[in-house]
């Protein structure tokens, strides 16, 4: 835990006015994102975090600014460097206008349109992620095997422990079928966490995108499918939401598949991607303490059910 003195003396590090307010960062839902960042006045993200995961995020980020994408790049201290070094990596970068889009918005009257925005925007994230790829050291991610070595297991003894209502089936299809599927999906470098609070917007759009630690090599679907499961995550006390979700996920994936077509085999995978992540979520929440992470795995599990009893809604968007 970091006191206001504490943040106050590394601050000294940066030619910045030390009179800036401190505060803590949270999401649409209002949750607190960490720790370990804040916003430091109003231009301002000061980031505390591991030293192999801040090194990428910075690494992405200057290279997509590089391209002409808006990316929060660091501020250089008082002594030329880019960060303070040491057992953890200490960043203060500029910020991105823009706030994540309100829950009211994401499940409003315009959410298709918005879930068009949100997927345009991924899609032209992948561009520019697709340009500097080899420039970026990023780890060559096997989606399915760690799936069926690990998470479809697990999720399996959940089915059972937990009642979820899948069947044999369910299992026996993704296995079959997303595992003949999969190698022909398009690969490359992804953000691998767009959930909405990373997806800025300003004046109703797409602004940037924040947090790229977990960037990876992975299939290109996993981004747009990750954006449309966060923004299910959210789905207390929403109205109607069988009716609402689909139309956010058709919104996200037409949006993506206008800038970025998408192949024949990934319209026929996605249900199985959202799944992917649903059972990903699953497996590792069930190993995790503490009565926030087992609420987050009741509501994991319940949009797991949701997804795969909504499985002819999600295969009917590109029919």
């Amino acid at each position: 835990m970091f006191t206001e003195q504490n943040l106050r003396k590394i601050l000294t590090n940066w030619d910045i006015p030390q009179n800036l307010p401190i505060l803590d960062i949270y999401i649409f839902d209002g949750a607190k994102v960490s720790g370990s960042v804040w916003t430091i006045g109003e231009d301002y993200i000061l980031k505390i975090a591991e030293r192999e995961s801040l090194l990428k995020n910075l690494a992405v980020a200057k290279a997509l600014v590089s391209q002409g994408f808006a990316a929060s790049v660091p501020v250089i201290t008082k002594t030329g460097a880019e960060y303070l070094d040491g057992e953890r990596v200490t960043v203060l970068t500029r910020g991105i206008k823009g706030n994540p889009l309100s829950k009211a918005d994401r499940f409003g009257a315009n959410r298709a349109a918005f879930g068009y925005k949100y997927g345009e925007s991924i899609a032209r994230l992948h561009n520019a992620l697709a340009a500097i790829e080899t420039s970026i050291e990023a780890e060559d991610f096997d989606q399915y095997a760690r799936i069926v070595d690990w998470a479809l297991p697990e999720t399996k003894k959940l089915n059972l422990q937990c009642n979820l209502g899948l069947s044999d089936s369910f299992f026996d299809d993704y296995t079959a079928n997303f595992g003949e599927l999969y190698p022909k999906l398009p690969k490359q470098l992804i953000h691998r966490d767009p959930n909405p609070s990373n997806i800025l917007f300003a004046d109703g759009e797409v602004s940037g995108f924040i947090d790229f630690d977990l960037s990876q090599r992975n299939i290109r679907l996993f981004d747009p499918c990750y954006c449309a499961t966060g923004i299910l995550s959210e789905w207390r006390g929403v109205d109607d939401i069988h009716e609402k979700w689909p139309s956010i996920l058709q919104g996200i994936l037409q949006g993506y598949d206008a800038v970025n077509p998408l192949t024949a085999e990934e319209k026929r995978s996605v249900h199985y991607v959202l799944c992917t992540i649903q059972m990903i979520f699953v497996a590792w929440l069930e190993t995790q303490e503490g009565d926030a992470f087992s609420e987050l795995a009741a509501t994991n599990r319940e949009m797991l059910q949701f997804i795969a009893d909504n499985r002819d809604r999600v295969v009917s968007i590109f029919a």
